[in-house]
């Protein structure tokens, strides 16, 4: 097994580029030397964590793809910048790992795949479920073949009412336009998994959903458009001054306000600032991308999956039901539950926390996909590559059709291959 350092180049320090280069930093396999990031308090962050000077920081995106600086690069950019960022990436020779999606666009995403394989470059697309011990050992008990063959999935994303307003209304996945469509941010996850456990391809898929409450319609009478001039905070769910004076991290993850800490004055004072979207009325924003949606899936076989993405839940997590011909499994990711029984026999029930010591940032997943992109880079037998580009592809390709039948009154659509 190969010991080696490999050195990273990073393009985008926000919260999953702080994250993936964290699990970097304590697996000491791969050592960021560069970062690229147009927030300077977030280029001060990185340079104070990993010991760079001033001639590893970069604002202007030109100048750092102006040479090839690393081993690999890191892409935790905005969605729409991933193209542009994977195709100089891999001209200048980089192998990529790439936050998800690939891109908002189908055939910018082929020809990441393509432009890969032309240059003979690896590119793995963090669809970090593939690696959470959660989703591994639902896998490993359809592989046993002990339930049978999976012949239906259902699979719920509950996106909790408060991560909706701050992502999805307030933030910066909120407009499609600007970001991606619903289904394909949030939800290739989803898809993936669901492919991925399927082992088949899908052929079809239908859609429907909507923008149902988040907008002006829905405002209460009496509202402001903004938190902090309104009247009806005390009896508002949404109501930004309450909720970030509770969770400061959420609002100082953005990079936008704070350093590292915020105090509650801080973001009282930052609230009141009328240029901050997160100051917001949640039924006056831009925001134009779903807040609920359903697809159905038809696999080859006429094996069938089906995916409930909705805002109206109290939790943020994953729920899962597999069918088989011989027993089911149901799951709960924020449970760290795993139900399963084989017909006619007692369930058995499934402690995820007894099967890794970590299970944060997306049940474990996110440092066992740093994990083996270091291994599948530098070719070792324990490289599994699960989410390479070419395997990560077919969700987002359900997801472009998901997106093609919801606009479309729900018409089946057929996946290309």
């Amino acid at each position: 097994m190969s010991g080696k350092v490999l050195t990273v180049a990073v393009i985008g320090y926000g919260a999953r580029g702080n994250i993936y280069t964290n699990y970097m930093k304590e697996l000491g396999t791969l050592r960021p030397v560069c970062v690229c990031e147009l927030i300077e308090k977030k280029r001060e962050l990185a340079a104070k964590k990993f010991s760079l000077g001033k001639e590893a920081l970069f604002e202007d995106e030109n100048e750092f793809f102006a040479e090839r600086r690393a081993d690999v690069l890191l892409i935790a950019t905005p969605d729409r910048a991933h193209y542009r960022h994977a195709i100089k990436g891999l001209d200048l020779g980089y192998d990529l790992l790439l936050e998800k999606p690939i891109s908002p666009d189908e055939k910018e995403c082929r020809a990441i795949c393509a432009l890969a394989q032309e240059k003979k470059r690896k590119v793995s697309v963090c669809h970090v479920l593939r690696y959470a011990p959660f989703y591994r050992k639902i896998r490993e008990i359809i592989a046993s073949g002990e339930l049978g063959e999976p012949v239906t999935i259902s699979q719920t994303e509950n996106v909790g009412y408060w991560h909706q307003a701050h992502s999805f209304i307030r933030g910066n996945w909120r407009n499609s336009k600007e970001s991606s469509c619903m289904i394909l941010q949030k939800c290739c996850h989803d898809l993936d998994i669901i492919r991925w456990l399927m082992e088949v391809r899908c052929k079809k898929v239908s859609s429907f959903g909507s923008l149902l409450y988040f907008d002006r319609a829905h405002a209460p009478e009496g509202s402001a458009d903004f938190c902090y001039r309104c009247k009806l905070e005390k009896e508002c769910p949404y109501d930004a001054i309450a909720f970030y004076t509770g969770k400061p991290d959420s609002l100082t993850s953005t990079g936008r306000y704070f350093g590292e800490k915020a105090t509650k004055e801080e973001v009282r004072a930052c609230l009141s600032d009328e240029s901050n979207p997160y100051a917001r009325c949640v039924f006056r924003c831009d925001n134009d991308v779903v807040d609920h949606q359903v697809v159905n899936l038809l696999f080859e076989g006429g094996k069938t999956a089906q995916l409930t993405m909705t805002a109206f839940s109290k939790d943020f997590k994953r729920t899962i039901k597999v069918h088989l011909t011989g027993g089911e499994i149901v799951g709960d990711i924020a449970a760290n539950s795993i139900e399963y029984t084989a017909w006619g026999k007692d369930t058995v029930k499934i402690d995820v926390t007894k099967l890794a010591d970590d299970l944060s940032h997306h049940c474990g997943g996110d440092k066992l996909l740093v994990r083996d992109f270091y291994d599948y880079i530098c070719g070792n037998p324990s490289g599994k590559g699960l989410t390479a580009v070419e395997n990560s592809l077919e969700s987002h390709l359900m997801a472009f059709a998901a997106e093609r039948s919801r606009l479309n009154g729900g018409i089946p659509v057929d996946i290309g291959e």
